[in-house]
């Protein structure tokens, strides 16, 4: 039986590595944008495609929400330990 010819389908071609870009890098495409930077030069520094750059500008408004209501980075979890009485 004679091998049939391979055809270059979405199943063997190499698929693109998923990225979760954080919100601070978010922030910081909005603000570079904000300033007059073009989408391909943001994503250049950020090692992101231009389409993805310009996916997060149209979504500025909901970044600047999340950022104002989300729990920074930074911050630290204080917990204490309470005496046991035996």
């Amino acid at each position: 039986m004679p091998k049939q010819p391979v055809i270059k389908t979405p199943s063997n071609v190499a698929k693109r590595l998923h990225v979760a870009v954080t919100l601070d890098v978010k922030l910081d495409i909005v603000k570079r944008h904000e300033h007059g930077e073009g989408t391909s030069v943001i994503g250049h520094v950020h090692g992101l495609d231009p389409s993805m750059v310009h996916s997060i500008v149209k979504s500025a408004d909901k970044i600047k929400k999340m950022a104002g209501s989300a729990t920074p980075l930074t911050a630290t979890k204080v917990t204490r330990f309470r005496d046991v009485y035996v």
